[in-house]
């Protein structure tokens, strides 16, 4: 339950277009497609988790049943500080600037920047970790 999906496809594309672009116009001998994809998958994955954990945490607030829970949800609500730590993920500050101050691109840059010199240096194909850079 959380409004993300547009977003999501939008910076797909946008990091897919940005690391296909550095590609192209890199000099690094040995990167392949194949290297620059592993990227791609790697940055995203770590995005896309932290957008499922927001949207579980939703699901649980925005579906729950009245009782005593309910109760210390509505309390929570109503005493709202939106610069504090909050056990529901969107009144959470570092939870929003996670999901909306975050600069895909620029982290693509810097990720395609490091697989660049990883490349340089070995002057072998790289194997990507299912992490960032």
């Amino acid at each position: 339950m959380i409004p993300q999906g547009a977003a999501m496809a939008v910076e797909d594309g946008a990091v897919l277009g940005r690391l296909l672009g550095l590609f192209q116009s890199t000099s690094a001998v040995g990167m392949t497609v194949t290297d620059v994809l592993k990227l791609y998958e790697s940055l995203r994955k770590s995005r896309t988790t932290t957008s499922v954990q927001g949207a579980m945490s939703n699901r649980k607030m925005y579906h729950m049943l009245d009782g005593s829970e309910q109760v210390e949800r509505d309390a929570e609500l109503q005493k709202a500080d939106y610069s504090k730590p909050s056990i529901f993920r969107w009144l959470d500050p570092e939870y929003n600037k996670d999901m909306l101050g975050f600069d895909v691109v620029m982290d693509s840059e810097k990720a395609f920047e490091a697989l660049e010199l990883l490349v340089s240096e070995q002057e072998i194909t790289p194997s990507i970790p299912n992490s960032n850079l």
